[in-house]
């Protein structure tokens, strides 16, 4: 796995320290790192604590937040996360192990978006898209965010912005991401770790289909360094012919109107 997604593993447990994250965004002039937990069941609210506790001690980390389809009194904590300010989940459907296509499933993004609505906030849901954990993680085939799965979500609830990790599908063949991954208002794609896994030119042509305001920078910490994915997805951005406007728009604008930062 480490060698097909290219994972640089030297020091990456050191890496896991918030205080490492920081001094690379300020090393690298990054304004904002976005956190992103996933978790069981019974830690759902533990684990926001822990990241939003990380993020109330270093000036450059926020924390998004997760739910979990099986959890405890899921509009309680929907609601806590609002009042907090924060205005994204992230769901790993594989390593929290619930399949995408379930009726709870469906009850969760249908809560999220009415009381997203209450809030007057139109909710942001990123998704890991690793397509081959069911090999490397032996995860449930069932549990995997595929490309096709991604768009469903997308097509049956336009009232929720959703963000695919990876560019949609980490190790997916570029035929599925052109095929299933159709541009859409709420059809967001992160850069993360699909520069080592897709080919330049599948990565520019995916650039190009989706657009400048439909991308979103991401470095996948603690695999890869800021020092190197900048410049790596700057190199990609002008290759697609976005200019010195839409790469600020993938850099961080579009994460800003996202997430409301």
């Amino acid at each position: 796995m480490v060698a097909e997604l290219g994972l640089n593993v030297q020091g990456a447990g050191l890496r896991t320290d918030p205080r490492m994250l920081e001094e690379s965004a300020s090393e690298n002039n990054v304004d904002i790192c976005l956190l992103l937990p996933t978790a069981s069941p019974d830690r759902v609210r533990t684990e926001n604590d822990r990241h939003m506790k990380f993020a109330s001690k270093h000036s450059r980390l926020t924390s998004l937040a997760t739910l979990h389809p099986f959890m405890d009194d899921m509009p309680g904590e929907i609601r806590r996360i609002l009042e907090f300010g924060i205005k994204g989940f992230k769901f790993s459907s594989f390593s929290q192990r619930f399949e995408l296509a379930s009726r709870e499933v469906e009850a969760m993004l249908l809560g999220i978006a009415r009381i997203g609505l209450e809030f007057g906030w139109v909710p942001v849901i990123i998704l890991d898209t690793f397509t081959r954990a069911d090999i490397h993680f032996g995860a449930d085939p069932g549990h995997l965010t595929r490309p096709e799965t991604l768009m469903q979500l997308v097509q049956r609830h336009p009232e929720i912005n959703f963000v695919g990790s990876h560019m949609g599908g980490l190790t997916s063949e570029i035929s599925e991401l052109r095929r299933y991954l159709i541009p859409a208002p709420n059809l967001f794609l992160d850069t993360s770790n699909a520069a080592h896994t897709l080919h330049q030119s599948e990565f520019v042509d995916l650039l190009r289909i989706h657009g400048p305001g439909h991308i979103l920078f991401g470095t996948d910490w603690p695999w890869f360094h800021h020092s190197e994915e900048i410049p790596h997805i700057r190199c990609l951005l002008e290759k697609a012919g976005y200019n010195e406007s839409d790469q600020d728009a993938v850099f961080g604008g579009n994460a800003r109107k996202l997430f409301g930062i």
